[in-house]
């Protein structure tokens, strides 16, 4: 019988002092990144280089990927809607396991545009709203819509959650020593060659990314 592979683990810094996306005080470079780099389901060899890097301060969490596209396409432009059909990089998050919640899963295309819902699977999720998710702020190297050739060999995105939406989703706080379950993933459903990359692999026939059996571990420090 073959053993499945340890899921990865991945532990987030604390940082001192709240952090708006882009601000200079932060210096990313001393964050450590993780990878995307189990492309699934598809063979048509498109893996573009993609990292994550996550970091913790007072009241957010602090998220920010970076991607390795030439091309891109980036239409969606409207909170909710279907994002992952673009140039899409995402973060799902259960912050605490094991409560029943369920996790939050926040995808972004290229220009920053969020969907976002909590749910403990794919057929059950409630949408979040903007008064839940106030404080929220993203900030992308692409500037608008875009299809095609966005003037640089990669792009970024940096946002931040407030830590104050997990406390309402789950009635508890995030702190020092919690262990949540998570996966990154890197896709293009409706791109010029669409993919699915996982930071944690995800081991079912057809693509889908709503499978937290196959979370790996965040640790927040």
């Amino acid at each position: 019988m073959t053993e499945k592979p340890a899921r990865p683990v991945y532990a987030v810094r604390r940082v001192s002092g709240d952090f708006r996306p882009g601000d200079p005080g932060l210096s990313w470079a001393e964050i450590p990144a993780l990878r995307i780099g189990h492309y699934l389901w598809l063979a048509n060899g498109y893996r573009p280089e993609t990292e994550a890097r996550l970091c913790r301060s007072l009241h957010f969490l602090h998220v920010r990927f970076r991607v390795g596209e030439e091309r891109i396409r980036a239409r969606y432009t409207k909170f909710q809607d279907p994002v992952y059909k673009d140039s899409c990089v995402e973060f799902f998050i259960d912050a605490f396991p094991g409560s029943g919640r369920g996790y939050v899963n926040f995808e972004t295309n290229a220009i920053g545009t969020l969907l976002a819902a909590v749910g403990p699977d794919r057929s059950h999720r409630e949408p979040l709203w903007p008064e839940d998710l106030a404080g929220f702020e993203v900030r992308s190297s692409v500037a608008g819509p875009v299809d095609g050739a966005h003037g640089a060999p990669e792009w970024t995105l940096e946002y931040r959650v407030p830590l104050a939406l997990f406390r309402k989703l789950y009635g508890r706080e995030i702190g020092p020593g919690c262990r949540s379950a998570a996966n990154f993933y890197k896709c293009g459903d409706e791109t010029e060659f669409p993919h699915y990359g996982a930071w944690s692999p995800v081991d079912t026939p057809a693509p889908d990314f709503h499978r937290p059996e196959c979370f790996g571990e965040i640790v927040f420090e």
